[in-house]
């Protein structure tokens, strides 16, 4: 999360209005469709050459995103202030903003191996009442862990695994 996607998320939520959060929920959604297709390399160039007119972008823009009139709005500014390039961070910081606002932790959560769907659910209700948050979960798979878990809460990081186990077994004995 960058300085300047904070700013432009926190204006876009300002826009959206803090007190509905399914429109918050919208929003995010599309903003992160919008990230990624101006992630795409060949968009990227479209719309941060200066040989293309302003008008041009902007009609693109509203094909596009004809749905949403306050994200095009966006867009056509985050475009005009040469800010393409931050957009997925924009995405990334909306998303934090939101989860604090509609107190909602994110776990990434990384496992040697798939979890079924009890383990899955005791970890989340663990989570669920060690934060006092709603919990979402990402999860991924990570041979190198060996075993157990890790998870990462905002900047927390719980390592249960038996990677992690074994080196601090290794300081004890060395």
């Amino acid at each position: 999360m960058t300085k300047i996607s904070l700013c432009y998320s926190r204006a876009l939520l300002k826009a959206v209005g803090k007190n509905n959060v399914d429109d918050l929920q919208k929003t995010a959604d599309h903003l992160d469709i919008a990230a990624e297709v101006f992630g795409e390399d060949k968009i990227k160039t479209f719309f941060e050459n200066q040989d293309v007119a302003q008008n041009e972008k902007e009609t693109l823009i509203e094909k596009g995103f004809k749905n949403n009139h306050l994200l095009v709005n966006f867009l056509k500014l985050v475009v005009t202030n040469k800010k393409v390039r931050e957009l997925k961070n924009i995405a990334e910081s909306f998303r934090v903003v939101l989860s604090e606002i509609a107190n909602i932790a994110t776990a990434k959560i990384e496992s040697a191996k798939p979890l079924s769907k009890k383990q899955v659910e005791e970890l989340t209700t663990a989570l669920k009442k060690m934060t006092g948050k709603k919990i979402t979960t990402i999860f991924s798979e990570n041979s190198k862990l060996l075993g157990g878990v890790r998870v990462t809460l905002g900047d927390e990081v719980l390592d249960f695994s038996l990677t992690s186990r074994l080196q601090e077994l290794g300081e004890v004995l060395s």
